[in-house]
């Protein structure tokens, strides 16, 4: 089983989609994504309630 996190579900108008086998592989992919593309630091990804918002999106395909 597969996970998928969109970033459009976080209300960007952004049609990258996070993929993984796990959902912490899907994590480290989304974090890198809005790193390089949409300027957030590490605090910011870090931050628990970034994460566990980012965690409510995560949907299993």
């Amino acid at each position: 089983m597969a996970y998928t996190l969109a970033c459009k579900d976080s209300g960007t108008n952004c049609p990258y989609v996070a993929r993984g086998e796990t959902e912490e592989e899907v994590l480290q992919d989304g974090a890198k994504h809005v790193k390089e593309v949409h300027g957030y630091t590490d605090e910011q990804i870090n931050d628990p309630k970034f994460l566990e918002e980012s965690r409510k999106l995560i949907r299993k395909t």
